[in-house]
């Protein structure tokens, strides 16, 4: 059974205070972590809150199993928001989802993660081709005409970062893998029972889920740009 915890935005500023005060507060701290929770909700609940993507970087840092799960604010750009969870997911073992309130935001996260796939990539130094570009795409989301991508980095589509939907009720569909209803989850305590801790897994294993399903639509961003010559 996966355990959850939040970690609100006053804790994650104590977080914070302690991994300045030195190496062994860090490892002190990433131990702590990997061993409370197999998943961490970052934020508060209410309010536009600050980007919180930047805590999930340090908090990976620090950890070596718990899968970090950042609540997105509102005034931050999806094009950004997508860029920097699929540099954290590449960079720490795909321990990174994101939660937020709006399925329709969510859906073009999940959209803009399929924009570069990760197996486009030829590396063909015979031919000289790079990259498959007819693969590298810019997406057509219904919601949102005018950001369609791509970004500047590939990503496993098979294993994009997890998107979580806080809401009291829902269900998973395109671009939603999991509904949480938030105020339920526990917060983290000081005094919170460490657990033993199991091996490191990505997102998707933490929650249970299978592969992703790609689903976006979209048409070639860089027709002819893979090869040696024009990148």
């Amino acid at each position: 059974m996966t355990r959850l915890l939040r970690v609100d935005d006053a804790t994650l500023a104590g977080f914070a205070v302690r991994a300045g005060e030195g190496r062994a507060s860090r490892e002190l701290l990433g131990a702590e972590l990997d061993a409370a929770a197999d998943v961490l909700l970052l934020g508060d609940l209410d309010g536009p809150g600050p980007d919180r993507t930047a805590a999930a970087g340090a908090l990976l840092a620090i950890t070596r199993r718990v899968v970090v799960v950042p609540i997105i604010g509102e005034r931050q750009h999806p094009i950004n928001l997508a860029r920097t969870l699929a540099t954290l997911s590449n960079l720490h073992a795909r321990r990174v989802g994101v939660a937020g309130s709006s399925a329709t935001v969510l859906a073009l996260l999940s959209r803009l993660f399929e924009t570069w796939p990760l197996d486009a990539i030829v590396g063909d130094t015979e031919t000289g081709v790079y990259v498959d570009d007819t693969r590298i795409v810019r997406i057509a989301d219904p919601a949102f005409p005018s950001i369609g991508g791509p970004l500047t980095l590939p990503v496993d589509v098979d294993d994009k970062p997890v998107t979580v939907l806080l809401s009291p009720s829902g269900s998973a569909e395109p671009g939603v893998d999991v509904v949480w209803d938030g105020a339920a989850v526990p917060v983290w305590d000081t005094v919170v029972a460490l657990g033993a801790g199991t091996d490191a897994v990505g997102a998707r294993a933490a929650f249970g889920l299978g592969p992703s399903a790609p689903f976006a639509t979209g048409t070639p961003a860089f027709a002819g740009a893979g090869r040696l010559d024009q990148v």
